[in-house]
């Protein structure tokens, strides 16, 4: 991460950065009052953050701080190859005195692919295949999308619907969701053979909508919209792109010891579904070309409580447990053709109750005989990669439908993760490979990020004595590097 403000949206209070680069005036060693990023967009309720005070005067309660101190093994690349999906540093192809950090995405002697998203790899005369990421690689991936722990009561007071809806059939026997905290949690109770399901539809307000609600206003009836991948690092504006790959998780808190409770993501209009009978832990995946359901065992069964998450990324079905990938007794993989045009999410009109949703809904759970309740519900994305082809004067990417990469031996391709802004493999001038002898090593952890600055820190009180330091490390941001 660059520079860059750390930021907890003024309204729902959800935590995210903000990129802050250009303020800095590298000549001058100094901010630049005309380079002020003037606010910043909440990527779960939508509000602004207004960062300045008045043009050009930034607001001091939102500093901005300097990239990431990271720690690279610079010896793993002499010992074994590099393997996809790895986070390498390595020599700027145009200018070897600059170092970059990026994600490596293609091998050599393949032809890398970008298309609805995705990347496609392949050798030879052998077809496409997509590129899946290792679980541990997908997880750390991913990028939240809607978290209920986070709700806003200036959306709550103007009567904004929650992202999360009870989504139960008419004739459902009185079982239905609800909730008593405004959308943070749900919970249902069915007897006997009755269901009760809950969906999210991305409800994000746009700005005319806030401008209303901050006015004292009521907002007309929104319309859902599909998942996109907005990301609120960027401080310039850039064209949305539907996603499709998404993951569901939740706090799943079962108070029965028998009935069944379902996950289920919708892309491209086909529904994707596992199951989990709370009598005996047994999960059921249907996987899309397979006749039979793969099945597993899990830890969920009878009461108790568990933090459970379902991907649908890369083509590939992933049921995690309190962060334990199970393993399933069949593939949850499949196989598609390499498309000649990008996906088309569904967008037919969705209303509660309707028995097969569209992407406009695309997550959901379901209970079956049981008493459930539901809490910290996120929903997530995967990366969507940008077939960009070159730059406008104003820095918004000029895109292809489809990019393809040749590369031959000794030669990587490199991709950031975020793809709107990033200046990597796919828009550099002189070739879009990065030669091995340019590898500097593999970054393993972010070992200093930035300090906490001694007006956020808690004093220290000994004895009459006051000790507040200059600034604290920031021990929650260290982390490895996945």
């Amino acid at each position: 991460m660059g520079r860059h403000k750390d930021l907890a949206c003024s309204s729902c209070g959800a935590v995210f950065q903000v990129g802050a680069s250009q303020e800095w005036d590298e000549q001058a060693g100094r901010v630049r009052p005309d380079r002020i990023v003037p606010a910043a967009r909440c990527f779960n309720c939508g509000a602004d953050t207004p960062l300045a005070i008045r043009p050009g005067q930034p607001d001091p309660r939102y500093p901005s701080f300097n990239g990431d101190r990271i720690l690279v093994d610079k010896f793993a690349y002499d010992f074994s190859e590099p393997e996809r999906w790895d986070v390498v540093v390595f020599k700027y192809p145009e200018d070897a005195k600059t170092n970059y950090i990026k994600r490596l995405v293609g091998l050599p002697g393949e032809t890398v692919v970008i298309t609805g998203g995705d990347i496609w790899t392949a050798r030879g005369d052998a077809p496409a295949a997509i590129a899946r990421k290792p679980p541990e690689r997908m997880l750390a991936m991913l990028q939240c999308v809607s978290d209920s722990d986070h709700v806003s009561p200036e959306l709550v007071k103007s009567g904004w619907p929650t992202a999360w809806a009870d989504w139960s059939a008419t004739d459902s026997g009185g079982c239905h969701w609800t909730t008593n905290d405004s959308g943070r949690s749900f919970s249902a109770e069915c007897s006997g053979d009755s269901s009760a399901t809950l969906r999210y539809r991305h409800l994000v307000p746009a700005f005319d909508d806030w401008r209303t609600i901050r006015t004292g206003g009521r907002p007309t009836a929104p319309s859902p919209s599909l998942v996109n991948d907005f990301q609120p690092y960027n401080a310039q504006p850039t064209r949305l792109h539907a996603v499709g790959d998404l993951a569901v998780e939740c706090v799943l808190e079962s108070r029965s010891t028998s009935g069944r409770v379902a996950l289920d993501l919708v892309e491209t209009g086909e529904r994707h579904r596992v199951e989990i009978d709370l009598a005996d832990g047994r999960a059921s995946l249907a996987v899309p070309g397979s006749a039979a359901p793969a099945t597993a065992a899990t830890p969920v069964r009878g009461r108790g409580s568990w933090r459970i998450q379902f991907a649908n990324v890369d083509d590939e079905l992933s049921l995690f447990i309190d962060g334990r990938r199970i393993a399933f007794d069949a593939p949850t993989a499949w196989l598609r053709p390499l498309p000649t045009e990008p996906p088309a999410l569904e967008t037919k009109p969705t209303t509660p109750g309707l028995a097969t949703p569209s992407d406009l809904a695309p997550a959901g759970i379901t209970i079956t005989a049981a008493d459930v309740r539901v809490s910290s519900l996120r929903l997530l994305r995967d990366l969507f990669y940008i077939a960009a082809v070159d730059v406008e004067g104003n820095g918004r990417v000029i895109e292809d439908d489809s990019l393809e990469f040749p590369l031959a031996a000794g030669q990587y391709l490199m991709l950031g993760d975020n793809s709107a802004a990033s200046k990597d493999s796919r828009l550099w001038l002189d070739g879009h490979h990065v030669d091995r002898r340019l590898l500097i090593g593999k970054a393993l952890v972010v070992f200093w990020p930035h300090a906490v600055p001694a007006s956020w820190s808690i004093p220290l009180r000994f004895r009459g004595w006051d000790l507040r330091l200059p600034s604290w490390p920031n021990f929650g941001r260290m982390r490895f590097v996945r």
